[in-house]
C-alpha cells in the first residue's frame, strides 16, 4: 500500500509539475497578449490623432472648397452679366451695320455722280488749257526771237 501511495504522490507530483508548467505557460502566453494588447492599444491612440489631423485638414479644404463655390458664384453672377452687356452690344453693333449701309449705299451713288462730273469739268477745261498752253509756246518762241534779235 504504501507502495501504492508512493506512485499515487509520484502521479501527483507530476501532475502538479505539468499543472504549474502549464500555468506558467498560460502566464506567459497572457503577458505576451497584454504586450500586444498595451501595443495595439498604443497604435489605435496614433491612428486616431492622425484620423483627427486628416478630419481638420479636410473640414478646411472643405472650407477652402465652400469659399471657391461663393467666388465662382460671383463670377457666374459677372459672367451673366457680361454677356447681357455683350448681347446690348452686339445689338448695337447690328444697328449701327445697317445703318452704315443705308447710308453708304447712296452715298457711293453720289460720289460716282460727283465724280462723273469732274470728269466731264476736266475734259471741258483741258480744252481750255490746250488752247492756253499753245497760246503760252507761241509767246514763249515770239520771246526768244525777240531775245535773240536784240
Amino acid at each position: 500500500m504504501e507502495e501504492l501511495l508512493r506512485q499515487i504522490l509520484s502521479k501527483l507530483d507530476n501532475m502538479e509539475k505539468g499543472f504549474l508548467a502549464f500555468q506558467e505557460e498560460t502566464r506567459q502566453r497572457f503577458e505576451q497578449m497584454d504586450g500586444r494588447l498595451t501595443e495595439m492599444n498604443g497604435r489605435l491612440v496614433g491612428l486616431e490623432q492622425e484620423m483627427g489631423a486628416v478630419k481638420e485638414r479636410l473640414d478646411r479644404v472643405e472650407t477652402r472648397l465652400n469659399g471657391v463655390e461663393t467666388r465662382l458664384d460671383g463670377v457666374e453672377t459677372r459672367l451673366d452679366g457680361v454677356e447681357t452687356r455683350l448681347d446690348g452690344v452686339e445689338t448695337e453693333l447690328t444697328e449701327v451695320k445697317e445703318t452704315l449701309h443705308r447710308v453708304e449705299t447712296p452715298l457711293v451713288d453720289d460720289v460716282q455722280i460727283l465724280l462723273r462730273k469732274i470728269h466731264e469739268k476736266v475734259e471741258e477745261k483741258s480744252f481750255e488749257i490746250y488752247a492756253l498752253n499753245r497760246r503760252l509756246h507761241h509767246a514763249e518762241a515770239a520771246i526768244e526771237q525777240l531775245q535773240s534779235k536784240a
